[in-house]
């Protein structure tokens, strides 16, 4: 059966909303190291060396090690935002589609797949 709402197909989303004030303090740096990364000259001293850039940020250990493993729902559950991550992707070498496919446990074909069925009949079907 297909969901005929006019804003498109419903899914099951996991969990509850991640984000809470704690969370949002606790994330502070890492939001920041994240949205920096529109900068130019952070890029390159990430590519350079990625140690020293985020030391340079003050990002502890475990924000460090969240980072270096691209573990985009680790990042989202310690408090960083969904919107910063995306302003560091291509930075830390992630897509849309490769984070969609990583929070449904999919590989990209799979995830592509599943959002074609889920989408057949929209009009912004792909």
């Amino acid at each position: 059966m297909k969901d005929e709402s006019p804003l498109g197909p419903t899914v099951k989303l996991r969990g509850l909303c991640r984000m809470t004030p704690e969370r949002a303090h606790r994330g502070y740096r890492l939001n920041r190291f994240l949205t920096g990364m529109r900068d130019p000259r952070q890029r390159a001293a990430f590519a350079r060396d990625p140690d020293a850039c985020m030391a340079d940020y003050g990002l502890s250990p475990a924000e460090q090690d969240m980072v270096r493993r691209r573990d985009c729902d680790a990042m989202l559950d310690y408090g960083a935002s969904n919107v910063a991550i995306g302003k560091a992707s291509a930075a830390l070498g992630l897509t849309l589609l490769g984070r969609g496919a990583t929070g449904r446990g999919q590989s990209v074909q799979e995830f592509l797949a599943w959002r074609r069925a889920a989408n057949e009949g929209a009009p912004w079907h792909f």
